[in-house]
């Protein structure tokens, strides 16, 4: 994977419009649930002090009552008491002697009480009042029904249930559009600016337009910070070329003297021996600095993207090619080419190169008179290339390096560099294929290319 795919998010995740959205619902929702918490209680409290004022009120006015016109025509003569309803028994006035002095309530006292009428128990919010007359101690009680309270209470709660409902539902909608609005240019910056670029020469350093000072700092500094890598990797570039030819014309020039001198009769037969090893160490040292010269070049973006062509095809020229090396480890090759699909843009050579060392990979760690079976087809609606040997196989531990540069999983040959492996995941993340390893010891390896830009 290279930077400017790794900048990016591949999981899946909620955007920071929907958090901003859902938070701000949720909160409101919070502010909404701690109302209705205290509402039944704030209206209890209020229509409680408002009966409390009519109560002491009437009190006020029936003892004013009794003072003016006396007691006599509202007390019965035989148990000295009163009491009075209204019809449907919400409301009640009564006047009871106080006989036992010890008995007599508080200067005046309010409190919810079950009242019982003709029988009947309902709850009242009752004021006690004791008042002198001639000498005899009364107590007046005035009760005010508070059964629709209740009521009340449980309507205001289902009331502001339903408002809450409506007003998150609300919220959530104009949030998300407000937040959409607001959070535009983020999302210009992230698909225009954090989108996967070829090169950071085609980088598009227009700014945004924002109205927000964050967002406009945020463009400039990615704008800084790709001028960067702009530089960078042009210096890189320069600098890969130059070590390469700088590299390559001394060992080219070791190689033709150590061939002359070769050609020299005179020579003895150890003499003959040490320069042949030395030309082979020269020529490792070649295949390695073309092969991370390869890589290099891939990685910086330096190949074209401009040829066509069928999987089949290609991989038809490279079975061709490597037919030798199968006779001679009598490795029997299966095609299983159920279907076919053009690759474009593609760079031809490089994918030559990729099935190259696939194919020679499984050959070179392959069993004698061991097989190889190549299948291509659709596999839920996507492309894949499988090639599967008979070789020595790997541990499943030892898979995550196999794509690790200069990293050998078996040196029971001398056969390589390491180079092979790393160069055919270079040459598939150019050409956007994924690439999966499955291998067991002494079983074998399959590897697996998925191209997910081929689909039915």
């Amino acid at each position: 994977m290279g930077f400017f795919e790794k900048i990016l998010f591949k999981k899946k995740v909620p955007t920071i419009q929907t958090k901003f959205a859902i938070y701000n619902a949720l909160s409101k929702s919070l502010i909404i649930l701690s109302f209705m918490a205290l509402l039944p209680l704030i209206v209890e409290k209020v229509v409680y002090d408002h009966i409390d004022k009519r109560l002491i009120a009437r009190t006020e006015r029936i003892l004013l009552t009794v003072q003016k016109g006396g007691i006599d025509d509202i007390v019965l003569e035989q148990d000295c008491s009163f009491e009075s309803y209204s019809i449907l028994k919400e409301e009640f006035v009564a006047i009871y002697p106080i006989l036992d002095p010890r008995k007599m309530p508080p200067s005046m006292e309010i409190k919810n009480e079950a009242w019982q009428i003709d029988g009947e128990k309902m709850q009242h919010r009752i004021i006690r009042r004791p008042f002198t007359y001639d000498n005899q101690l009364y107590e007046l009680n005035i009760g005010e029904g508070i059964s629709s309270i209740e009521q009340l209470k449980s309507t205001i709660q289902r009331f502001s249930l339903i408002m809450m409902i409506v007003v998150v539902v609300i919220s959530l909608f104009v949030d998300l559009g407000f937040v959409r609005i607001l959070m535009k240019p983020l999302d210009k910056i992230m698909h225009k600016k954090l989108q996967p670029v070829p090169s950071p020469n085609n980088f598009d350093f227009t700014p945004i337009p924002s109205t927000t000072h964050e967002f406009n700092k945020l463009d400039q500094r990615i704008n800084e910070m790709m001028l960067k890598l702009r530089d960078a990797f042009q210096i890189e570039k320069e600098f890969i070329s130059n070590v390469s030819h700088e590299l390559q014309t001394p060992i080219s020039i070791v190689q033709n003297r150590l061939e002359n001198i070769m050609i020299d009769a005179n020579l003895s037969d150890d003499v003959l021996v040490r320069l042949s090893d030395s030309q082979r160490t020269l020529n490792r040292m070649s295949k390695i600095i073309k092969a991370l010269l390869l890589i290099s070049k891939i990685e910086n973006d330096q190949y074209l993207k401009s040829e066509e062509v069928t999987a089949i095809n290609i991989l038809d020229e490279v079975i061709e090619d490597v037919e030798e090396r199968l006779n001679q480890k009598n490795i029997k090759l299966i095609k299983q080419f159920y279907e076919d699909f053009n690759i474009k843009p593609c760079n031809r050579t490089l994918l030559y190169t990729m099935f190259t060392n696939l194919i020679n990979n499984a050959i070179k760690y392959n069993k004698e008179d061991g097989s190889i079976i190549i299948t291509t087809k659709f596999i839920d609606d996507v492309f894949h290339i499988e090639i599967k040997d008979t070789g020595i196989g790997m541990k499943k531990e030892d898979l995550p390096a196999i794509f690790d540069r200069f990293k050998r999983l078996n040196t029971s040959t001398a056969e390589g560099f390491g180079l092979g492996l790393p160069i055919v995941k270079t040459i598939a993340a150019f050409h956007k294929i994924d690439i999966t390893v499955d291998s067991e010891p002494s079983v074998g390896s399959t590897f697996d290319l998925r191209f997910d830009d081929a689909k039915i």
